[in-house]
């Protein structure tokens, strides 16, 4: 047997996944998969059909196919009777039967006739059940976000054409309409959070990248197919273009503000399916999204190892284990994209290739994107928050570079969340004998136990100015705490000068009242680029799970105004 290199890496993580999985009958989770990071079973395991039926269809292998069966047996411990499926044993969500009901589909629609007719049945007795239940339930008010109401309309447009059923369809119609009206003129679809319309102070919404590009998207994208709707697949693949300015050249994206970064790894999201099949069906229209297929398979190749994808690429060689939910559902994604076709095509460039000296404001974000020759940048003042801000997901603002990233060395800064918890309790894994802390870089300072730092300042004001040389950024924060979002001392503000220019990039930290007690904490990605300053610092080095990049910690004193190069750019 033959097999390209896309195959191969679907097999591996196919191979993989038939060594995690429970087959021990008299084990109570008999058919689920083990999880090397986490320590418990993950509910959404029976998603999985999808990617090893390809690998029986691929292979002929009847372990793909037992091990398809033995998911499905699974499935039943987390199933009720009115067709939906449960989250996990400890959370009793049933939203994501939406995405079992997907993932059921296209194992029927590309490979039922290859499966056994026993099985088949079975499939389409679970798919029709789940499917019901999802047109029943996740409709205009569901209380969820924008991402499955995505999946929602692709359950009804698939239920419609498997079974012929108009009312499915006509909902799926529906569906669509209410999300395409969700996205802003810069690409982004609004929802993830709730109300799906909410906006703050400043005028921003709740939006996620790594949602919006590995579940959002995808999903709309199975079910404008679907329905065969051309115009609302060219408004997709509009908005997806534009959305490449947040992937990196090396097939990151940068979700290092989304309001859902507590769940960031470098290709996506911990739990969602990802891109990969949703640009190779756009690629048939648009070639550029055939080359982010293509990046977006390169860092899933990078980012895995003995079968097994890990959260970042950085995981594996800092004592990290992989947490198989990464591999179960992005395999789904691959199966996806083989389907449609996804093979080698010519090489081209993408917008994060570009060598440009310029910036774009996203004000749904308050966030700035910076481009000064082989450099971008992030900067951001993002102030929408979830309900789960005060349990930790506090993602980067106050006007931090949350990211920066250089076309030889890679990403140098990714921030993402300030304090690391589990929000999502069996959705995220813990860290492993390392000095966990946050990447992004701050001010910051403690005060009777409570830490107060610029990057929790959501009212940070930003401004962008550009010469011929350099993008000029200045930037006022005040120090906010994690759970109340409220500055101790409203009258201390730190002001940050950052300076991008083809030939590097210049910080300046000044507070309005300099106090040795208050510290600029600044992370470097390792094996980047060092700082160049005149000022005392100390070093140690840390890493962090989100974003999944190990980073030396630079901390400086501001009892008075310091100032930091990174590349070749003179402190004059």
């Amino acid at each position: 047997m033959q097999t390209d290199k896309y195959q191969q890496l679907l097999l591996s993580w196919c191979e993989y996944l038939l060594k995690m999985q429970i087959t021990d009958e008299a084990d109570e989770y008999f058919g689920g998969f083990r999880c090397e990071a986490c320590g418990h079973i993950h509910g959404r395991a029976d998603n999985a059909v999808f990617p090893l039926a390809y690998a029986y269809s691929l292979t002929g292998d009847a372990r793909f196919l037992d091990g398809a069966k033995r998911l499905i047996d699974f499935r039943r411990l987390l199933s009720h009777e009115d067709g939906s499926v449960q989250n996990d044993f400890g959370s009793q969500w049933k939203g994501i039967t939406a995405f079992s009901a997907i993932n059921l589909y296209k194992t029927l629609e590309n490979f039922g006739k290859k499966l056994p007719d026993d099985f088949r049945k079975k499939l389409e007795t679970l798919f029709k059940a789940s499917a019901c239940w999802v047109h029943e339930n996740i409709k205009t008010g569901f209380r969820a976000n924008i991402n499955y109401y995505c999946a929602a309309c692709a359950v009804n447009a698939m239920y419609g054409k498997y079974f012929d059923a108009p009312g499915f369809t006509l909902r799926a119609k529906e569906l669509l309409s209410y999300c395409l009206g969700k996205f802003t003129a810069n690409g982004w679809i609004t929802g993830e959070g709730q109300p799906h319309d909410f906006r703050t102070e400043k005028g921003c919404a709740p939006i996620d990248v790594g949602y919006d590009i590995e579940e959002s998207l995808p999903c709309l994208v199975d079910a404008v197919v679907i329905l065969k709707d051309a115009n609302a697949l060219a408004q997709l693949s509009g908005h997806a273009l534009k959305a490449l300015d947040f992937m990196l050249p090396d097939g990151g994206w940068d979700n290092s503000f989304g309001v859902r970064n507590n769940k960031w790894t470098y290709y996506g999201s911990r739990t969602s399916d990802g891109c990969i099949g949703a640009f190779t069906e756009l690629g048939k229209t648009d070639p550029v999204f055939f080359e982010a297929a293509e990046r977006t398979f390169e860092l899933l190749s990078v980012c895995t190892s003995c079968g097994a994808l890990y959260g970042g690429p950085r995981y594996k060689e800092n004592g990290q284990p992989p947490c198989v939910h990464h591999t179960f559902c992005h395999a789904c994604s691959l199966a996806d994209a083989l389907c449609a076709g996804l093979k080698e095509h010519k090489r081209m460039p993408l917008p994060c290739d570009a060598d440009r000296l310029e910036y774009k404001y996203y004000p749904e974000l308050d966030t700035y994107k910076i481009f000064a020759g082989p450099w971008a940048a992030t900067v951001t003042a993002y102030d929408y928050s979830t309900y789960t801000y005060p349990r930790g997901a506090a993602h980067t603002s106050g006007g931090a570079v949350s990211m920066l990233y250089h076309r030889e060395y890679g990403p140098v800064i990714a921030g993402s969340v300030y304090d690391y918890k589990p929000t999502e309790v069996y959705n995220m894994q813990l860290p492993r004998n390392i000095r966990h802390s946050t990447l992004i870089p701050r001010c910051e300072y403690e005060k009777d136990g409570v830490k107060y730092a610029t990057c929790l300042d959501g009212g940070a004001k930003i401004k962008v100015t550009q010469s011929d040389a350099s993008v000029r950024v200045s930037v006022n924060a005040k120090f906010c705490n994690i759970e109340e979002k409220r500055a101790e001392d409203p009258g201390l503000t730190a002001e940050f000068t950052y300076v991008f220019a083809p030939e590097g990039v210049k910080m300046t930290v000044r507070l309005n009242k300099p106090d040795d007690k208050i510290k600029f904490v600044l992370p470097l990605i390792k094996n980047t680029v060092k700082p160049f300053t005149s000022s005392e610092y100390r070093c140690c080095d840390i890493f962090f799970l989100t974003g999944g990049f190990a980073a030396e910690e630079y901390t400086f004193s501001l009892n008075k105004s310091i100032t930091i190069c990174l590349g070749g750019i003179k402190d004059e």
